[in-house]
């Protein structure tokens, strides 16, 4: 799985997809059907794109919304892929400013955890050391056999952090194929868990298939189950198509601090 994992960042750090997610923030069981709020319903089109930055430094998503319910977000600007292929300096501040504004069409709470990287991030080499693992079976997938590994986050400060700050500690499954390490699917299990605080988990799912063009597994489908406030909940799904190489380099780098 290491040794996948390092080889694919740089391979699908080269591709741009279009990703078409629907959001769904519903009344619980728990809710009181009579007062509860309506259902909202939303569709996000965008365009994302996953960076392995240098110095292995992290691998981050950005996303650039096209539309929203059918209706085209104004000033969206160039293409994802020009802005990171395009040689100006502030590639990188442009890319997570998009990222940034995108996450404001959630529904629930504003996030910019719910793309597919996330749980590649978390498995990486680099960030072994943050975490407990253990196998957890076997299991076929689309007829492949799998070796289930779990892997419980120990190390602070934490990957995913609250808007303030705070610690939020992630559990995160992996469908491994034991011949060739290929990662075929995903979860990230992150909980708000402070004392005095509803507690909630925010889960992202992952389901990588390959790309017949690229020659290499992609991400297909990305589920999500986000917090939507008490009594409520949130679900999203997102399919990813289109996919289309361009050219990147070690330039796009984050802002010194």
């Amino acid at each position: 799985l290491d040794q996948y994992l390092i080889e694919y960042e740089p391979q699908l750090s080269s591709v741009v997809a279009d990703e078409r997610m629907t959001q769904r923030d519903g009344a619980s069981r728990q809710a009181n059907r009579q007062t509860a709020e309506p259902t909202k319903g939303r569709e996000i089109i965008s365009e994302v794109a996953f960076i392995g930055l240098p110095g292995d430094a992290g691998w981050l998503g950005f996303r650039r919304v096209v539309k929203v319910n059918g209706k085209a977000m104004p000033d969206s600007g160039p293409s994802l892929a020009l802005i990171l292929s395009d040689g100006a300096k502030d590639d990188y501040d442009q890319a997570r400013l998009l990222l940034n504004q995108s996450a404001e069409h959630n529904l629930g709470f504003p996030r910019t955890t719910n793309l597919p990287n996330l749980p590649l991030e978390f498995l990486h080499p680099r960030n072994r050391h943050r975490l407990h693992h253990r196998l957890d079976g076997m299991e076929k997938i689309r007829g492949v056999n799998t070796a289930r590994l779990v892997f419980e986050e120990h190390s602070t400060p934490t990957i995913i952090q609250r808007p303030d700050g705070g610690e939020m500690r992630s559990l995160v499954s992996a469908w491994v194929e034991p011949e060739t390490g290929r990662l075929l699917r995903a979860q990230v299990k992150t909980r708000d868990a402070r004392i005095g605080v509803l507690p909630y988990d925010n889960l992202i799912w992952v389901d990588f298939r390959p790309d017949e063009k690229l020659g290499m597994l992609v991400p297909y489908e990305m589920k999500e189950d986000f917090f939507a406030g008490r009594f409520r909940e949130g679900t999203g799904t997102a399919r990813y198509t289109n996919y289309r190489q361009f050219r990147t380099a070690a330039r796009v780098v984050p802002p010194r601090p």
